[in-house]
């Protein structure tokens, strides 16, 4: 596989040595870090010409001058007009640079301080920018490619899809039912945990059907609706030894109008999303009021570093959260430094 090119410029042998050992066999979406080291402002000038694939660059301040790495982000901006690199300072002298100061003038990505630097924070902030990176690619080749027309292909699939609903909406309904009869507690566990794997499985279905479907809005009751959610992922959260817990934020009404299929759909791709990322850690799904008039949905790691996923089926979750935020008229934010996964939605 082609290795993202990561940029290392700093003058102190040492700082090159503990990053390699950082990156050391760390894959990103199977792919490798490669990284190429250069000693001065002057060395990286030269190396970023020689690899115009570079995906980031992380650069020193300090260097043959106070604000060489300043500089270094000036030529990549301003003179190679390479916008698509990402570009992450770290220093060891932030009174040369204050971070304030840097984030507002210089088309930076992040600011790190040697002190305080840990390997975690290094490898959240790679990734996040090597995903924007991944991210700026994708967006280019999606607007110089031709329009894509409804070929066989995309049509037996949209049929498959389509089949496919028909055929679990019932057997969903069934086990709705079942978990309403009168059972033992044994067969009313099982009864549970069934409907729940349909639920989910409905949903996974569901992703490739629903683009093409208006929205409606209808009053939802969000406490009955978190419950919902809860009971869906209970068996698995018991098989595997990990809580999902949720808050209903105070200031929210009791229930909301908006379209309660993908409603829905935001809140179980967003846990299911969480839980490839969570490596069994505790799991916080929050309904709040970010402001007046704006719904923010969380779904939040209780401890422990995130796993970040690549997997096609993550890769499929995120763009379908995208798409139902877009569409609800909000928009998501996912995959900060904690794992957490935002989306804010206005309220009808």
């Amino acid at each position: 596989m082609t290795p993202w090119k990561v940029l290392v410029v700093d003058d102190e042998e040492g700082i090159h040595g503990i990053t390699r050992m950082i990156f050391r066999g760390y894959e990103f979406e199977q792919r490798p870090i490669e990284l190429i080291s250069a000693m001065s402002g002057a060395e990286a000038r030269n190396l970023l010409s020689d690899h115009p694939d570079i995906a980031l660059a992380l650069l020193d301040v300090v260097m043959e001058n106070d604000d060489e790495g300043l500089r270094l982000v000036e030529h990549i901006r301003n003179q190679l007009n390479n916008r698509d690199i990402r570009i992450i300072l770290r220093t060891g002298h932030p009174g040369y640079a204050p971070e304030s100061q840097v984030i507002v003038n210089y088309d930076i990505n992040d600011y790190l301080s040697k002190a305080e630097l840990s390997a975690s924070r290094l490898l959240t902030s790679v990734v996040v920018a090597l995903r924007s990176f991944r991210d700026i690619k994708n967006a280019r080749l999606q607007a110089t490619a031709p329009a894509l027309t409804a070929t066989p292909d995309n049509q037996l699939l949209k049929a498959v899809t389509q089949q496919l609903n028909q055929q679990i909406k019932p057997i969903l309904k069934q086990s709705q039912r079942l978990q309403q009869m009168d059972l033992n507690p044994v067969a009313k566990d099982l009864a549970t945990s069934l409907h729940a794997q349909h639920q989910r499985l409905e949903n996974g279905i569901s992703i490739l059907d629903l683009a093409d479907q208006p929205a409606k809005t209808e009053a939802v009751r969000l406490v009955p609706l978190m419950d919902e959610i809860l009971n869906t992922f209970l068996p698995q959260s018991r098989r595997e030894g990990w809580l999902l817990d949720y808050r209903v934020g105070d200031t929210l009404p009791a229930q909301i109008n908006t379209d309660p299929v993908r409603i829905r759909q935001i809140l179980i791709s967003a846990v299911e999303l969480a839980i490839l990322q969570a490596n069994n850690a505790d799991l916080k799904l929050s309904l709040e009021a970010a402001q007046p008039g704006l719904l923010r949905l969380s779904v939040t790691l209780a401890d422990g570093q995130p796993v970040f996923s690549s997997a096609p089926w993550a890769e499929q979750l995120r763009n379908h959260l995208q798409l139902l935020c877009q569409q609800l008229q909000g928009e998501l934010a996912e995959m900060d430094e904690s794992g957490a996964i935002l989306c804010q939605i206005p309220l009808l």
